[in-house]
């Protein structure tokens, strides 16, 4: 992937597969509440579920990040502060 391997003091997470990608011009879009991308329109669903993935993200002071190349699949990766001990 192309984003920063860790960001300074912060936990990682990612998720990924090897199935469906996201197109490239829908990328920026995806964490928009109710945006259904042009290819999702055949399945049911109702466009909330990456919205609420990026408000937990933020709740938690941290963010998300996605990559998706064509045969590649996407990924996502989750940056979350660690806790002051």
């Amino acid at each position: 992937m192309t984003v920063p391997m860790n960001i300074s003091g912060s936990l990682e997470i990612r998720v990924s597969n090897m199935g469906i990608w996201i197109v490239a011009k829908d990328v920026p879009k995806i964490f928009d509440r109710l945006y259904p991308s042009d290819e999702s329109r055949s399945t049911k669903g109702s466009g909330l579920g990456l919205s609420l993935v990026k408000a937990l993200a933020q709740a938690h002071r941290g963010r998300i990040l996605v990559e998706s190349k064509p045969g590649n699949g996407s990924g996502f990766i989750h940056f979350f502060p660690r806790a002051a001990v």
